[in-house]
C-alpha cells in the first residue's frame, strides 16, 4: 500500500496536468503531416508550500528522507476540491462541500445521514472500461451533476473529464442531479482493465506519484516565519 502525501502539508500554489504523447509521421509532399494520439500520457504535477511550524518543518523532512528520491511512491491529488460535482442543499442552493458538510454535522449529525443533506458522493462504473480506454460508463447514486474538468480516481489512478456522451439524469422539477448512469470520455487512457463496481472518487481524488527528479525536496529556510518547500511530481507508472 502506497504512503500518502503528508496531510499537514496545503500548498498554496498548485498545479496538475496531463503530460501528453502524440506520434506524427513524416511530411507529405505538401508539406502536411499527420499526427495521432498514443496512450502513454502521465500526470505532471507542481506545488510550493509554506512552512511555518515546527511539525511541518519535521514532517516534510521525515516525509522526503524517506522517498530515496524518485525510488519512493506516495499518493496525492489537487488540494482545490470545488470543482467536484457536491451535493446541492435543497433549502440554501449551496453545494455541500467537505467544509460545509462538517459544519453541518457538528450542528446536527442528522444532516450527515440524510440522502438529501448529506456530503458523501457514491459513484461506480456501470461497466467494464478495458485497458487504454478513453470512455466509461459510470452510475452515480449520491451526488452532483457532472461536467468536462472535473477529476476522479479508481484505484491509485487519477483521470480527468473531458467530455459526457449521455445526458446527465436530471429531476424535471428542481433541476438537480438524480441517481442514474452517464457516459463520459475521459484522459488519460485507462491504465488497466477496470471492473464494473469499482468506485470512483471525485471529493478527494488520488494519482500514485513520485519526485520529478531526485534533486527535488530541498526546503529552503529562512529567517523569517515562513519558509518555502517547491515541488515537482510525475505519475509513478
Amino acid at each position: 500500500m502506497a504512503q500518502s502525501f503528508p496531510s499537514i502539508l496545503t500548498p498554496y500554489t498548485e498545479g496538475w496536468r496531463i503530460q501528453p504523447y502524440s506520434k506524427g509521421g513524416s511530411p507529405s509532399i505538401v508539406g502536411t503531416k499527420q499526427t495521432v494520439a498514443v496512450p502513454n500520457g502521465f500526470w505532471k504535477a507542481k506545488g510550493s508550500f509554506y512552512i511555518t511550524t515546527r511539525e511541518e518543518l519535521l514532517e516534510a523532512r521525515g516525509f522526503l528522507a524517506g522517498l530515496d528520491g524518485q525510488a519512493g511512491e506516495f499518493l496525492v491529488g489537487p488540494y482545490d476540491y470545488r470543482g467536484a460535482p457536491w451535493n446541492i442543499d435543497p433549502l440554501t442552493g449551496a453545494r455541500i462541500t467537505p467544509d460545509l458538510a462538517a459544519l453541518d454535522a457538528a450542528a446536527d449529525p442528522a444532516f450527515g445521514l440524510n440522502p438529501d443533506t448529506t456530503g458523501v458522493l457514491q459513484f461506480s462504473l456501470a461497466a467494464n472500461v478495458a485497458a487504454n480506454a478513453t470512455s466509461a460508463m459510470l452510475t452515480r447514486t449520491q451526488g452532483g451533476h457532472l461536467t468536462r474538468g472535473q477529476y476522479f480516481s479508481i484505484g491509485q489512478r487519477m483521470h480527468i473529464i473531458t467530455g459526457l456522451t449521455t445526458a446527465d439524469p436530471t429531476d424535471a422539477g428542481s433541476g438537480q442531479a438524480v441517481p442514474g448512469q452517464i457516459g463520459i470520455t475521459f484522459r488519460p487512457w485507462a491504465r488497466s482493465l477496470y471492473t464494473a463496481g469499482s468506485a470512483l472518487e471525485f471529493g478527494r481524488p488520488q494519482s500514485l506519484m513520485k519526485l520529478a527528479t531526485d534533486d527535488i525536496g530541498q526546503i529552503d529556510l529562512t529567517t523569517s516565519p515562513v519558509s518555502d518547500l517547491p515541488l515537482d511530481f510525475v505519475e509513478a507508472l
